[in-house]
């Protein structure tokens, strides 16, 4: 069997970004920008003020308390005309451009502007002034022509931001994937049905659309297949209309686990059969060629938690790899001591469930109660998946190990 570490680099060397699109700006964000953008202007486009007060020369400021003559007042968002003589002051305000002649700004609170007895056409600076206080200069944010965003870069409202600041009403970004979402089972009913004997709802397509969602990552639950290999076969091919299929159940070794053949059956070239985790072994991973590029087909395991983690391993770094970001594992890799004592065989990895906790500058893992393959409810509240290695045993509490963070408390 695989490890983990090498079912995922299988798993990444197979797929590839998706093509560009425009989009506009609000649309775009969460997108991934898919070439280097260039600065077409300078930010701010003008030196600018940035506080209310006086824009002066600091040479007439060199010593406390100088008295300057005021000849003008620049509100923000209108062109001046205005020069600075020696000996004269201009009121301003947070964001109007520069007077000729100024460099420098007092801000209001230090002058005598306002105080009894103050003159309106006079005013009196407390502190010596050097050049460049409170003056923001053309281009110090960003200049003409530099790189604004680099390809890859993930845009989020700083990002918006910026793009709009320079002018970019679109935008462009790599493609979504849409994402199927395929369910297999005897078993299974619908959400909307209260379940006969024997059957069960089919949660995993909803725990699954919500992984990928959260991605920003369009899902589409496909009606459920029953346990027959055409029917499986079948419904894969309609899956295999989309990006990237994410199926669940009937991937194991049963004699009504079909996943498998259906997948040779509709062209699929398997990568990997099995990868040596808790919870999780039995997951398959293929490949369609077509000429849009590959379509990556995640056969994932039909227990609850050992779905939902296999898609935290494998499917998130494959979508992000094919949404363009940089970085396919996003997830941070943490040391954490454990709240609790863990019992572990060696010989598979095993991805605990748990809920993290600080205690001062520290992080608690606490692994929650449930920890089989089939309790939906280790997922509830998990805030990391605890990473023990194929090799080690038994893990005592307040023993270091390696946190998967999903979500910091």
């Amino acid at each position: 069997m695989l490890t983990v570490s090498e079912a995922r680099a299988r798993i990444l060397a197979a797929v590839r970004p998706l093509g560009p699109e425009r989009l506009d700006l609000l649309a775009a964000r969460g997108r991934v920008l898919a070439d280097d953008l260039r600065s077409g202007r300078d930010l701010p486009p003008w030196d600018n003020s940035a506080m209310d007060g006086f824009a002066v020369r600091a040479a007439d400021c060199a010593a406390a308390g100088a008295a300057l003559s005021v000849v003008a007042e620049i509100p923000a968002g209108r062109p001046t005309a205005v020069v600075l003589a020696a000996g004269q002051a201009a009121r301003i305000f947070t964001g109007a451009p520069m007077p000729a002649g100024a460099d420098a700004v007092v801000m209001q609170e230090d002058t005598d502007h306002g105080q009894p007895g103050a003159r309106a056409d006079r005013v009196v600076v407390r502190d010596r002034v050097a050049g460049g206080d409170h003056v923001r200069r053309r281009g110090e944010d960003l200049a003409e022509n530099a790189r604004a965003l680099a390809a890859g870069t993930a845009l989020g409202p700083g990002e918006i931001g910026l793009l709009a600041a320079l002018g970019h009403a679109r935008v462009t970004v790599h493609r979504a994937p849409r994402v199927a979402i395929l369910s297999t089972g005897d078993e299974l009913d619908d959400v909307d049905q209260a379940p006969g004997a024997g059957q069960i709802v089919s949660s995993n397509a909803f725990a699954l659309a919500a992984q990928a969602e959260e991605l920003g990552v369009g899902a589409v639950v496909l009606p459920i297949a029953r346990d027959d290999r055409d029917e499986i076969a079948a419904r894969m091919r309609e899956a295999l209309s989309f990006d990237a299929v994410l199926s669940s159940g009937g991937v194991s070794v049963g004699d009504h686990d079909h996943v498998k053949g259906a997948m040779g059956a509709v062209g699929l070239e398997v990568a990997f059969w099995k990868v040596a985790m808790k919870p999780g072994k039995p997951v398959a991973f293929g490949v369609l060629a077509g000429p849009e590029g590959p379509r990556p087909f995640f056969g994932l395991p039909g227990n609850s938690a050992s779905s939902m983690v296999s898609f935290e391993l494998f499917a998130r770094p494959a979508l992000r790899r094919m949404m363009g970001h940089r970085l396919a594992d996003d997830r941070p890799r943490v040391s954490v001591r454990l709240g609790a004592a863990v019992a572990k065989a060696p010989g598979r990895a095993s991805y605990l469930r748990a809920r993290l906790e600080r205690h001062g500058d520290a992080l608690v893992a606490t692994p929650n109660a449930r920890q089989s393959s089939g309790a939906l409810t280790s997922m509830v509240g998990a805030d990391a998946l605890l990473e023990l290695p194929a090799e080690r045993g038994d893990a005592a509490a307040g023993e270091l190990v390696t946190a998967i963070v999903l979500r910091l408390p």
